[in-house]
């Protein structure tokens, strides 16, 4: 676990995340990342966006299914009720 690090929020809401963060969850400039807030504890989780090869796979391979972000996202949901259900 990385040790407690802190972040000043600038008057544009840019935080710049410390540079252990960073190499700790291998970040590299334009990568994305998700915030989470559990209202209950006032905490946030931060984790990176990961896009999994599946997902991707059809913008690269020629005749695949072109499917929209909404269209992955419900297919992995289905995928995990499915899941689920077994």
């Amino acid at each position: 676990m990385c040790r407690p690090a802190v972040a000043t929020l600038s008057r544009k809401g840019r935080l710049t995340i410390p540079k252990a963060i960073r190499d700790a969850l291998g970040l590299k400039e334009g990568d994305k990342v998700r915030f989470e807030l559990d209202r209950s504890s006032g905490k946030t989780v931060m984790e990176p966006v990961r896009f999994r090869v599946e997902a991707i796979a059809s913008f690269a391979i020629p005749g695949a299914e072109r499917m929209s972000m909404a269209e992955m996202e419900a297919a992995k949901f289905a995928g995990a009720l499915r899941l689920l259900a077994d």
